[in-house]
């Protein structure tokens, strides 16, 4: 718990620098379907929601990027972390797999969500 409350405190912060919230600005304007995605991939989809809002008036992209973002690495969706301490809890000498598969299944999706994106 106390990580992730790390983290919402360290995103709060990082929005307050001048020069990430110039950088920010700039790049997500027209882009933030694929800047709210790449950024979950890094720092969790919910995280990268509350420092990228502030940001940009498109929400409606935002949001799918983020929706979309949850997908992906492991860190990408707080729910997949917790899903992987519980389930290397059980099974120890699987993580190796588990990894695998959840990542290429994962990344199938995110394919997916940007095919979708680009034809609508």
């Amino acid at each position: 718990m106390i990580p992730f409350i790390g983290l919402f405190v360290f995103v709060g912060n990082l929005g307050e620098i001048e020069v990430v919230r110039n950088t920010l600005q700039r790049v997500l304007q027209g882009k933030e379907f694929l800047t709210s995605l790449v950024a979950s991939q890094i720092i969790s989809n919910v995280p990268a929601t509350l420092l990228l809002s502030q940001f940009t008036q498109n929400s409606g992209q935002l949001l799918l990027g983020v929706n979309a973002g949850g997908c992906g690495t492991l860190i990408a969706s707080m729910a997949s972390v917790i899903s992987f301490t519980c389930y290397t809890h059980y099974k120890p000498s699987e993580v190796g797999k588990y990894l695998s598969v959840f990542t290429w299944v994962n990344m199938l999706f995110v394919a997916l969500f940007l095919v979708v994106w680009v034809v609508l």
